[in-house]
């Protein structure tokens, strides 16, 4: 089911939250008063899930309640991951702490909300992102195997164009990581955006290090 933003931030509303979703800022409106901008966002959004068919008769449909969870667990969740700016992550959701809730952005103001297991999205980034398809063809570029520091536009200007995944971490409504891992020329790096420094690893260093950001539990 594809939802607006609007419609997720109503479903935030129906959920007695007010403040921002994490990755997902409340859609900018024509007014400078954050009260009168989430009322305008409401009542496009109340006519978006009407539309879906998750309110009818002006009440919420035990399916919009399920998806009203789904986004509660996210909201809740005190680590997020945000992968290439177009998905975002809350891992141990459920008892277990095997349970993520994912937000994909699909197209324009279209969003995908769901509720699988971490195991199972990082099998899904594994097969879907390019970087990740080959990661096992590239080598480390042992001459660069320690950090270096790289100004953010030198390395935009040398790699702009080459196959890269980012990785951003939220902790308590703090980033705290923001991670650029790009092939080139058939070697592996990982780039700090907060520090500004690259190095060369291995695809074995990646996958561990993409289980330990993800949080992901068998």
């Amino acid at each position: 089911m594809i939802f607006t933003l609007e419609a997720l931030y109503t479903l935030h509303i129906f959920n007695n939250y007010s403040d921002d979703l994490v990755f997902l800022p409340l859609p900018v409106g024509s007014s400078k008063n954050r009260k009168e901008n989430l009322l305008s966002v409401i009542e496009k959004g109340f006519e978006d899930l009407k539309e879906m068919g998750l309110i009818v008769d002006n009440q919420p449909t035990e399916e919009c309640a399920q998806y009203g969870a789904y986004l509660k667990e996210y909201h809740d969740a005190n680590y997020h991951c945000q992968v290439d700016q177009r998905l975002s992550y809350a891992p141990g959701v459920d008892a277990y702490k095997r349970m993520a809730i994912i937000i994909m952005e699909v197209g324009d103001n279209q969003f995908q909300l769901d509720r699988a297991g971490s195991a199972v999205f990082l099998a899904f980034l594994m097969e879907m992102h390019p970087v990740l398809q080959d990661v096992d063809d590239t080598i480390k570029d042992y001459i660069h195997s320690q950090w270096e520091v790289e100004a953010f536009m030198r390395l935009m200007v040398h790699h702009g164009n080459d196959e890269a995944i980012r990785i951003r971490i939220n902790e308590f409504s703090k980033d705290t990581q923001d991670t650029v891992y790009l092939t080139s020329n058939g070697h592996l790096y990982e780039y700090d955006l907060f520090t500004q420094m690259r190095r060369s690893i291995d695809s074995e260093q990646l996958k561990t290090e993409l289980i330990q950001k993800l949080k992901v539990r068998m």
